[in-house]
């Protein structure tokens, strides 16, 4: 999640990982939520055009764009290292708009989002999510489920309206990992975390709590809606879980901010993040996820990727690189 406008993120630096330890570290927690060998998604030709499959569609619609500063994401990274990354790659180091791509997913009768953008509250840039649906035909009555990646502002405050505390998807039903319900519904959830994060933990709480009725609380490794599952992807938050759909030949993982960056969490995964609540933790899931991405050439959807935030990841040199579809 980008920052707040003039935040500073407090916190210690996280050192680069071994990643050999590391994914072997990791291997049990992906084991159990996101086993090897299972067929079945829509095709990556699919998540790109929304073309029809015998199964399901897998499309990305916009929530606008967030903005960040490079002091905020990377608040240990030594600069000369992040000028000479940036200046490799051929890319500028100048801040740009972060893209916002909400997935939806169509299996049987179901219209499944995942994540509901941010709503009008955040940023003034973003919360287009509704004119982006209206322009992809999919009205706000047709959503029949919202699944919830983690419950930072820009995926989960779009759920309600701004204006009059109504539900955006009247008709739907939603699904939160039951980790992030546990930690955001708390009582004294602003006293957990840093101060930039404070006024907007309560906003999440209660964005949470209104939903409560209609709410479903799932664990790693559980069916969240059909043909969709939960995958533990801890660290940005401490229940941030990705989604693996299956709906024909090849799977896709619905990252959320697992890997929220096209250079960065792919060329150096192991920089801590200003965003990421468990720093360390964050590292360990990104690089066991890049290197089980990477082996079975999955198909990724990432919230904050370039474009459709649709591509896979491959191998370059000692690190990944994440190449759009």
């Amino acid at each position: 999640m980008p920052e707040v406008q003039n935040a500073v993120r407090p916190g210690s630096h996280a050192s680069t990982c071994d990643r050999r330890a590391v994914v072997a570290g990791m291997t049990a927690l992906l084991a159990t939520a996101w086993p090897t060998g299972r067929t079945a998604a829509a095709p990556a030709e699919a998540v790109e055009a929304g073309k029809d499959t015998s199964k399901g569609t897998v499309e990305t619609v916009s929530d606008g764009t967030l903005s960040s500063s490079l002091g905020f994401m990377l608040p240990a990274a030594p600069r000369a290292e992040v000028d000479a990354l940036f200046e490799t790659a051929g890319e500028s180091v100048e801040a740009s708009p972060i893209p916002t791509n909400v997935s939806v997913v169509r299996v049987g009768d179901e219209v499944i989002l995942i994540d509901a953008g941010s709503g009008n509250s955040f940023q003034p840039t973003a919360g287009k999510l509704g004119d982006t649906l209206e322009a992809a035909g999919v009205a706000r009555e047709a959503v029949t489920r919202v699944v919830f990646t983690h419950a930072h502002p820009d995926h989960l405050w779009g759920a309600i309206d701004d204006f009059d505390d109504s539900e955006r998807f009247p008709n739907a039903r939603y699904v939160v990992p039951a980790a992030e319900w546990d930690f955001w519904t708390r009582d004294d959830v602003e006293t957990t975390v840093p101060d930039w994060l404070k006024g907007l933990a309560v906003g999440s709480r209660r964005t949470l709590k209104r939903l409560e009725a209609k709410m479903e609380r799932r664990k790693p490794g559980e069916t969240v809606a059909p043909g969709l599952t939960y995958v533990a992807t801890p660290g940005h938050t401490p229940g941030h879980a990705s989604v693996l759909v299956e709906a024909g030949r090849e799977q896709i993982l619905i990252g959320g901010d697992a890997l929220s960056h096209a250079l960065i969490s792919f060329r150096r995964p192991g920089w801590a993040f200003g965003s990421d609540l468990d720093r360390d933790l964050a590292i360990r899931t990104r690089l066991a996820l890049l290197d089980r991405l990477a082996n079975e050439r999955m198909t990724l959807v990432g919230f904050h990727l370039p474009g459709s935030g649709v591509g896979r990841v491959e191998r370059s040199g000692d690190a990944f690189r994440f190449v759009p579809a």
